[in-house]
């Protein structure tokens, strides 16, 4: 029951790291199949749709101007949806960042980005993280929104 109620197949997959990353929502649909107990059923094909977003981040930026983040923020280049089912997806902000993990800059951007969030921003369905990209896409942090 929690697996499907509070998000704990999004965060399954997000922690199953880059064996993951390519399809991550064909590993919360195979969650969600296994706590349902349903037959297996095999995507056809990618699961995960990702889509950008200009008008959320610039709606963040602004919010960031007025509190005095715009520093942390100007690194965003894109922000995505990722949706990974029906109801459930992230929120990926690829930056230009190449100082690689354990920065503590892209864990920073990730908290203001949650501080920022109040909700779906007109979107149907739950945000469940949101991820930090770096210059060669490769995430530099992942937090729970």
């Amino acid at each position: 029951m929690r697996e499907t109620v509070w998000g704990g197949c999004t965060r399954r997959a997000l922690e199953a790291g880059s064996a993951a990353e390519a399809d991550r929502g064909s590993w919360v649909r195979g969650c969600l199949n296994g706590v349902a107990h349903a037959p297996e059923q095999l995507p056809s094909g990618p699961v995960t749709e990702r889509t950008t977003d200009a008008g959320m981040l610039e709606r963040f930026r602004a919010w960031a101007r007025t509190e005095g983040k715009a520093q942390q923020v100007d690194r965003v280049r894109a922000l995505a949806v990722v949706r990974l089912t029906e109801r459930d997806y992230d929120v990926e902000l690829s930056t230009d960042d190449a100082s690689g993990v354990g920065n503590p800059g892209p864990e920073s951007l990730a908290q203001c980005f949650i501080q920022w969030w109040d909700g779906d921003h007109g979107r149907d369905g739950t945000a469940r993280n949101v991820l930090v990209l770096g210059a060669n896409g490769v995430r530099l942090a992942a937090r729970r929104i």
